[in-house]
């Protein structure tokens, strides 16, 4: 293996240990908004392995549209519902 294939199997392995991490605490955070935040952050790290796994078009697609579109559209619904406090 070269110095090459050592760095981009470090990089893929750090980006799977955020993407794990990220999942979990999408489900295990008590917070909606940091639920959502996480949720912003599993799909950055997803679009992290599409790029490098040279499929560069579907990454940027992931970054434009979950990360631009549909995560600031769940941001944006979640901070404008009414939440009881205390209830």
């Amino acid at each position: 293996m070269t110095l090459g294939e050592n760095f981009e199997l470090l990089v893929f392995a750090v980006l799977a240990v955020v993407l794990i991490f990220t999942a979990i605490m999408v489900i295990a955070s008590k917070e909606i908004v940091h639920s959502a935040l996480y949720l912003l952050g599993t799909f950055a790290t997803v679009a992290g392995i599409y790029i490098l796994s040279k499929a560069t078009f579907i990454g940027i697609v992931q970054i434009f549209v979950y990360i631009g579109a549909i995560g600031i559209l769940i941001i944006f619904a979640v901070m404008l519902t009414t939440r009881e406090v205390g209830g």
